[in-house]
């Protein structure tokens, strides 16, 4: 298969498997306190008991409530349940790890009140049966997330709604803590940053390879932050390049290579057609050519 028809293909499925990871209700947009910046928003963090949990974060305060997750784990976490001021809505904010560490993800769900599990708020859908007593025995969804042996209405995997979640994860790459911004550098050799920005826009996946030795870098980034969750008509825009900066021989880049450029994206073109966690569609996205099958075994995907 020659380089052109290689990058006609259809990016769907790389686009989903991040996707996969959101959950929760409402599209209602995002005020300007739900800024993306890996910083704490909830002054009196510990207000609301178990939910509000600092772990690891000295800069942000005293460790809060880590025995209730385990103390044998060093990585940075932050959970607060937060009202925003001016909407009166109420999120779940979250921090793992730092971007200075390499790795960072932050995200903001919707809440509906104070726990995570029941109603038709934050909780997936799972099967319930851990909800009484906290009972972990190998019934409970979360000893399969994978879904090796189970549909996911077991595990819960996509169950949510994408349209109540804004988040950001960052891979590599450099974080401006001044300015909020993410920056792949020409001496690092791996970058990503997943951005779903709005709740009610998908979201942008951009990536950056290197090998400094041979001189090569490949960009990739697609942004489906043109389309909702309600159109499957809109393809997300793509962007690729691969250069070798020793002789400029096998450089690519899809805009100028690919003719007519775009003709063959179909990444972006979903909706979601379930409703959270209250809908045991096994199948709630849905692609303009077909659905996504999410009754199968993710283990073969995790490495």
């Amino acid at each position: 298969m020659n380089r052109k028809n290689r990058w006609h293909t259809d990016i769907r499925k790389e686009a989903f498997i991040f996707i996969m990871i959101v959950c929760c209700l409402s599209s209602q947009v995002v005020s300007a306190d739900f800024t993306l910046n890996f910083q704490p928003r909830d002054p009196s963090l510990g207000d609301n008991r178990y939910p509000d949990v600092r772990c690891n974060f000295p800069e942000f305060g005293s460790d809060l409530n880590c025995g209730h997750f385990g103390t044998s784990d060093s990585t940075p976490f932050l959970q607060e349940l937060y009202t925003d001021p001016d909407t009166n809505m109420v999120m779940y904010h979250l921090i793992i790890g730092r971007p200075s560490s390499g790795f960072s993800q932050e995200v903001f769900i919707k809440a509906n009140g104070r726990t995570w599990e029941g109603g038709a708020g934050s909780a997936a859908l799972g099967d319930g049966l851990c909800r009484s007593g906290y009972r972990w025995t190998t019934n409970c969804n979360a000893f399969d997330p994978l879904g090796g042996s189970h549909d996911n209405v077991f595990t819960g995997n996509a169950t949510g709604d994408p349209t109540a979640v804004i988040m950001r994860q960052i891979l590599g790459g450099t974080w401006d803590s001044a300015t909020s911004t993410w920056s792949c550098g020409a001496s690092q050799d791996n970058c990503q940053q997943f951005l779903k920005a709005s709740m009610s826009q998908k979201p942008i996946i951009d990536q950056t390879v290197r090998d400094i030795s041979m001189g090569m870098t490949a960009t990739f980034s697609f942004d489906m932050s043109n389309s909702n969750y309600q159109t499957d008509n809109i393809a997300g825009s793509l962007q690729s390049t691969v250069q070798f900066s020793a002789s400029g021989a096998g450089d690519f880049n899809y805009a100028q290579n690919v003719k007519p450029a775009g003709s063959n994206i179909t990444g972006g073109r979903f909706t979601f057609t379930g409703s959270g966690p209250t809908d045991a569609n096994l199948n709630p996205y849905a692609y303009f050519d077909g659905n996504f099958i999410l009754d199968q075994d993710w283990a073969k995907y995790k490495n």
